[in-house]
C-alpha cells in the first residue's frame, strides 16, 4: 500500500551528518508539539525532553556518549527522559505519597519517553530535518545527570541528534528483517527464524556495511580470539558479539536507577 505518509516513514534512515544551518525555534516547536500527540499510558505523559544547543555542553555530551562527532556537529541534542519526578509532584499535590517500588513505574515512563522520541523524529523528518537516536547516553548516567541537572526519578533513556541533513553524505537505507522473523500469528513461533535470519544475514553482507568492521572483543571477553573470516562476518555474527559484549551492558544503569529513586522490588 502506498501513500505519502507511509512512504515518508519507510524512507527513514539515521542521519549523522548535518549542514551548518540552524534548527529554528518554530521547527523545534513543531517537532515537540507533534511528539506530544503521541500515545502515552493513561495520559500520564511521564517523560521530559531536554533541549541542548550550547556548544560547550554538546562537546561534553559527546565525550560522555562514546565520542560521537555527530553530537558536536548537530544544531540540537535532545535528551529524552523517563520522568517520574512529575508523578511524585502530582501525588504530593493531591496529598499522597509516591513510592516508585515497581518495575512497571519505570516501564511506563521509559515507554512513554520512547514513543515520544520516535514521534519527534518522524515529525522532524516530515519537515526536512533528520537525526539519530543515541543509546550511548546511557554510558555514563551519573555524569550525564550532573551535566543536565537531573533531579531524582529522572533518567535519560537515550539522546537524539537533530539538524538539517547533509545531502551529500546521506547514508544508505539499511534493510530490515524479513516478515517471518518478526510476525507471529496467534501464538509465538520461532521455527522460521533460522531461515529468515540466514536470508537477512546474506542481505546485510551484500551491503558491505560490515567490511573491515569486525567488533573486536579482545580484553572484554575472557579467552576471546577472532575466529570469523571477513567474508563470513555478517549480521548474525555482529549481533551476537553485541549481545555478549560487556561494554554494551552499561553496568552503571542499575546503580543509577537505585540512587536516583527508582526503587525496584
Amino acid at each position: 500500500m502506498d501513500c505519502p505518509q507511509l512512504d515518508a516513514l519507510r524512507s527513514h534512515r539515521s542521519i549523522r551528518h548535518f549542514t551548518q544551518a540552524p534548527v529554528t525555534d518554530r521547527e523545534l516547536e513543531a517537532v515537540i508539539t507533534t511528539a506530544q500527540r503521541a500515545s502515552t499510558s493513561a495520559n500520564l505523559q511521564a517523560y521530559s525532553v531536554i533541549v541542548v544547543r550550547d556548544q560547550d555542553k554538546k562537546i561534553r555530551l559527546a565525550e560522555l556518549c562514546s565520542d560521537q562527532r555527530q553530537i558536536v556537529d548537530c544544531p540540537i541534542f535532545l535528551a529524552h527522559c523517563a520522568d517520574l519526578n512529575r508523578a511524585k509532584m502530582l501525588c504530593e499535590a493531591a496529598g499522597y505519597e509516591f513510592a516508585p517500588k515497581f518495575i512497571e513505574h519505570f516501564l511506563v515512563a521509559a515507554v512513554d519517553a520512547t514513543i515520544f522520541a520516535q514521534t519527534a523524529l518522524a515529525a522532524a523528518e516530515a519537515i526536512g530535518l533528520g537525526g539519530c537516536m543515541i543509546g550511548a547516553a546511557r554510558d555514563h548516567p551519573f555524569e550525564l545527570a550532573e551535566l543536565l541537572g537531573l533531579p531524582p526519578l529522572v533518567f535519560v533513556v537515550f539522546g537524539m541528534t537533530l539538524g538539517r541533513p547533509d545531502l551529500a553524505r546521506t547514508p544508505r537505507m539499511r534493510p530490515r528483517l524479513p516478515w517471518d522473523a518478526v510476525v507471529h500469528y496467534e501464538r509465538y513461533d520461532d521455527t522460521k527464524w533460522p531461515a529468515a535470519h540466514a536470508e537477512y544475514d546474506r542481505t546485510m553482507c551484500a551491503t558491505g556495511i560490515y567490511d573491515k568492521r569486525h567488533l573486536d572483543l579482545s580484553g572484554r571477553v575472557p579467552g576471546w580470539a577472532e575466529h570469523t573470516p571477513e567474508e563470513a562476518y555478517g549480521w548474525i555474527e555482529h549481533s551476537a558479539r553485541r549481545w555478549i559484549d560487556p561494554a554494551a551492558s552499561r553496568p552503571d544503569v542499575r546503580p543509577y536507577l537505585d540512587r536516583y529513586g527508582f526503587g525496584f522490588q
